[in-house]
């Protein structure tokens, strides 16, 4: 996983018929960690889930943003939230299951990815970018890019809370 700073967008365009239809969701990794910073700085604080506007939260800024509680291992993560866009690119209904771990509902080829990075904004309290691409189980590969950044939370309380954007674009295929 690739945590470096994103500059350019990188992303090839999307084949048509794909998931993914509108380039301004390919910036919000990246707004979303801007928009983290200037209400930190706002605040003097990190934010807590009570900072984040709950009636935004079915807008389309966060059709592809997540909430998930992070527990001490990954099967004990699970989606508390996320947004239309994020659940139709991960094949997920439109309101998350609380019961199933997040391990259990994403598609294999990202797993790897959200464990890591959720374990990682948990434990270093600083936003996680990743990047990167994985291969699809039709032979194709897709582009992700995605921020994953740490709630505050109580310092006695052992599961946490981690916010973040996700897109991906299907590649085209080299043959």
């Amino acid at each position: 996983m690739d945590n470096s700073n994103a500059e350019s967008d990188g992303l090839p365009e999307a084949p048509r018929g794909s998931a993914v239809k509108a380039p301004q969701e390919r910036r919000d990794s990246e707004r979303v960690i801007t928009d983290w910073e200037q209400e930190t700085r706002r605040l003097g604080r990190a934010l807590a889930l009570m900072n984040l506007n709950v009636a935004e939260m079915t807008s389309e800024s966060w059709a592809n943003r997540f909430v998930i509680a992070v527990g001490a291992t990954p099967e004990d993560c699970g989606f508390l939230f996320y947004g239309a866009q994020f659940a139709a690119l991960m094949e997920l209904p439109a309101k998350p299951d609380h019961s199933a771990p997040l391990i259990a509902q994403l598609p294999a080829r990202y797993v790897p990815v959200f464990a890591k990075a959720c374990v990682q904004a948990a434990l270093h309290g600083a936003p996680v970018r990743a990047q990167g691409t994985v291969d699809r189980e039709d032979g194709g590969q897709e582009h992700y890019r995605s921020a994953f950044i740490a709630l505050r939370h109580q310092s006695n309380r052992q599961q946490r809370l981690v916010f973040g954007s996700f897109n991906c674009r299907v590649a085209e295929r080299q043959d």
